[in-house]
């Protein structure tokens, strides 16, 4: 069983390629989450619309992202901002609830994106691997073009060889095919390479599932 370390502190050596989870593992995500989610909510009580408070407008927020998620899974849509606005204006009778469910999610993903910083330990890990010719695969359970824009506002896209997402798949962690997917992806075999993220039940078993050797992250917030 996998271990929690500090990214540094791993044995790179045999090693030919990382797979690398994005969310809690190169950025903390709650607090870019909390900020976005605020934002959206500042942004409805400004609103013709009616009067949530915070707790509120936050829990029926969690319980339609519960819901799509449910729904949906295990396709990259389960993560839809975008469906779980649009199921909450839908209940609340908002006239062409789509068009309000598109505006609140440009606002959460710009504000989160915005509010998101690189852990530096991350960061070193990352770089050491490029010192050391190891190539990186980002795996992810998610959308990819909203991958694609964290990885570049975390200044780390020219680090990371490839990217793998549950949309491309059409199964999420820890389903045997998205690593196998990013396996294919850097020409690589099980014994090649090593699983690195911060949940247990998604990237440690999953990647253990399939004989990589795994580690679990803390990362420093």
């Amino acid at each position: 069983m996998s271990e929690s370390i500090l990214f540094p502190r791993m044995d790179l050596s045999g090693v030919s390629g990382v797979l690398i989870d994005i969310d809690n593992t190169l950025y903390a995500y709650e607090p870019a989450h909390l900020i976005a989610l605020k934002k959206c909510h500042d942004t409805f009580s400004n609103a013709d619309m009616e009067t949530l408070s915070w707790d509120e407008f936050s829990t029926r927020y969690r319980d339609k992202r519960t819901a799509v998620t449910k729904n949906l899974s295990p396709q990259g849509a389960c993560r839809s901002r975008l469906f779980a606005f649009q199921a909450l204006f839908e209940e609340m009778k908002a006239p062409q609830a789509y068009n309000e469910a598109l505006k609140y999610e440009r606002i959460y993903w710009e504000s989160l994106i915005g509010a998101m910083t690189v852990n530096e330990s991350a960061l070193a890990f990352l770089k050491l691997c490029r010192e050391q010719s190891i190539k990186v695969c980002a795996v992810s359970d998610m959308q990819a073009h909203f991958q694609i824009q964290k990885l570049q506002k975390l200044s780390v896209d020219h680090l990371i060889d490839y990217l793998v997402t549950s949309e491309e798949v059409g199964k999420e962690k820890p389903a045997p095919e998205i690593f196998e997917a990013a396996l294919r992806k850097l020409g690589m075999t099980v014994a090649d390479v090593i699983m690195i993220g911060d949940s247990v039940s998604k990237d440690i078993k999953g990647a253990e599932s399939l004989g990589i050797k795994a580690y679990k992250v803390e990362i420093e917030t």
